[in-house]
């Protein structure tokens, strides 16, 4: 069963809904995008430092190929390994790189998908929810003004709360 590696950003506390909404899963095992397209995928993920090493790696190569004059079948061969053996620690690389920008490191999920992956780390784990307002509060989005107001429940003590709908933040009743 595949897994994903998930870090959050270091900007967002642990554990909250922003933590949460902005964690990425990072996939243990071959990347198809870093084999077919290296330097493509590792700008597009801004892996600078891989990409600098890549690079120097393949500059290399193409020295070494032409100091032992290797033909042009045995040349193809070396970088086709090299790139497959890229691809299949690109992903760690990533999740190197990612570490060392300062994201947290927030668990291993496992899953058939990633929805699958998704859903099985995010389950069972309490996200804090922003403070609850005050009692007679009214949430920014959630004002009524006009005549309606009664008619919508905020002359109720309920604001935001439109007719049997439990109140915002509390339990249901």
């Amino acid at each position: 069963m595949p897994s994903w590696f998930v870090f959050e950003p270091a900007k967002t506390a642990p554990g909250t809904l922003a933590a949460a909404d902005k964690s990425v899963f990072v996939k243990d095992g071959f990347s198809l995008g870093a084999f077919l397209v290296t330097p493509v995928w590792l700008l597009w993920r801004k892996m600078w430092l891989v990409f600098l090493a890549w690079l120097a790696l393949q500059v290399a190569l193409a020295v070494l190929t032409t100091m032992l004059s290797l033909d042009q079948r045995a040349a193809g061969i070396v970088s086709l390994l090299v790139s497959l053996c890229f691809a299949l620690e690109a992903n760690a690389l990533r999740s190197w790189t990612m570490r060392r920008q300062g994201w947290r490191f927030a668990g291993i999920a496992s899953g058939q998908s990633l929805d699958e992956a998704e859903q099985r780390h995010f389950e069972g784990r309490s996200i804090a929810s922003p403070n609850p307002p005050a009692s007679g509060q009214v949430l920014p989005g959630h004002e009524f003004p006009g005549p309606w107001s009664s008619a919508l429940g905020q002359s109720s003590g309920s604001p935001g709360v439109l007719g049997v709908f439990p109140e915002p933040y509390g339990t249901k009743p």
